[in-house]
């Protein structure tokens, strides 16, 4: 199970998943809820192919990111990259400075 593709859907079609799976619904309620008209209806369900519906219920899904989300989390990637660099800098300066080899860190 290991190799199992979870596809990556919108939000608003994990949250219809995950009001269902709340109420009790199975895989195949999920289903039919999308087939039904009238206040039973989801229609984020309808956004995303049957096939990436069935696949998202029975392999489990990953949350498509918002544009927000992305640059979030761009934003704190750069930060912390920015910020071991700079440590790292740091360290090795101040080993250095104070004539400590540390093998792998400042000395071969």
């Amino acid at each position: 199970m290991s190799n199992v593709n979870k596809p990556v859907i919108p939000a608003e079609v994990a949250d219809a998943i995950e009001e269902l799976r709340g109420k009790g619904e199975s895989n195949r309620g999920v289903l039919l809820r999308r087939e039904r008209i009238g206040n039973l209806y989801y229609t984020a369900l309808v956004s995303i192919s049957y096939d990436t519906l069935m696949a998202a219920l029975i392999n489990g899904y990953e949350r498509e990111l918002t544009d927000e989300q992305r640059k979030h989390d761009a934003l704190r990637e750069a930060y912390f990259d920015l910020l071991g660099t700079e440590f790292a800098s740091g360290i090795n300066y101040a080993l250095t400075t104070l004539g400590i080899n540390v093998s792998g860190v400042n000395a071969e």
